[in-house]
């Protein structure tokens, strides 16, 4: 699937008189970015109709770049006029007069009724001019056979409205709950989790995760390149410390993490060797130094 979206308006434009802080440009830019992230995490490709915030492109024209594209959401907060009125709040889609966006439309206006929590019910609406949609916008997506609509997040002449719109984890709720409309209107399955693999530094240590299943190596050991590594029951991995093989055999593990094999270590103040599979040495050894007086093993 393909959508196109378009922020509604550019630069800084339609000021709210209800708080000086919004601008309807503003808050549909940031908008239009979170839905298109979450909309890519359900695999779905979507393009924007302008690179920059600050650019301007006709109406017909962004519209029109929707050409190839399944759906088309210009984002929208409304307007009473231009004074403050607070009993107007509905959501409403301005949907093409083809009806092509009436479902979408009417799942995405009902979605904004939900999250905003608004006092009037969702809406959808059409508006005909004198050449087919009223809406540039909308006349360019349907010149180019795209399905659009313009999403109304309520009224930005609402006091509440406004000062909900300005709260950037508002849009960021509210643009994954229109992704995840938008992904249950056109039966697409919910994305799949990326699984976790390799190290990972967690909770104060490391863990390693198999990326076959994204889980953590608990209670077992495991050969990371050429290095043997032991996690315990939390996935933590071990270090530091002695810790017994399935042969039996007492091993140690490094600050690093990674088994010791072939060399001596220091312990509590006491010497030890390991052997070259790593296994703790016992028994009797045959020390000499070379001509330097190093001890050297014999």
């Amino acid at each position: 699937m393909k959508i196109c979206l378009d922020a509604g308006h550019y630069g800084r434009y339609n000021q709210s008189p209800a708080d000086s802080r919004y601008f309807e440009s503003e808050m549909t830019w940031k908008l239009h970015l979170l839905q298109k992230k979450y909309l890519e995490e359900y695999g779905i490709e979507v393009i924007t109709t302008r690179e920059k915030q600050e650019t301007d492109r006709g109406l017909y024209a962004r519209g029109a770049a929707s050409k190839g594209c399944d759906l088309f959401i210009s984002d929208h907060s409304n307007a009473v006029g231009n004074t403050v009125n607070n009993s107007v709040d509905y959501p409403a889609a301005y949907c093409e007069i083809n009806g092509s966006a009436d479902g979408i439309g009417m799942a995405l206006a009902q979605c904004v009724e939900v999250v905003m929590d608004t006092n009037q019910p969702a809406r959808i609406e059409h508006r005909r001019g004198q050449n087919g949609d009223y809406y540039g916008v909308l006349r360019g997506a349907a010149a180019v056979g795209t399905p659009g609509l313009i999403l109304e997040h309520s009224f930005h002449t609402n006091t509440q409205i406004a000062r909900w719109l300005l709260d950037e984890a508002n849009l960021d709720r509210l643009a994954r709950a229109e992704a995840d409309t938008i992904a249950m209107y056109y039966n697409i399955a919910d994305p799949e989790p990326e699984k976790k693999s390799g190290w990972y530094e967690e909770n104060g240590g490391w863990r390693f995760y198999l990326g076959n299943t994204g889980e953590p190596v608990k209670n077992d050991w495991y050969k990371d390149g050429s290095n043997w590594y032991w996690f315990d029951g939390a996935g933590m991995m071990v270090h530091d410390t002695w810790k017994t093989g399935s042969d039996g055999r007492w091993y140690y593990l490094q600050s690093s993490g990674a088994m010791a094999r072939d060399q001596w270590v220091i312990w509590k103040e006491e010497l030890y060797r390991l052997t070259g599979d790593g296994s703790l040495f016992t028994g009797e050894m045959c020390l000499r130094t070379d001509e330097k007086g190093a001890l050297k093993e014999k």
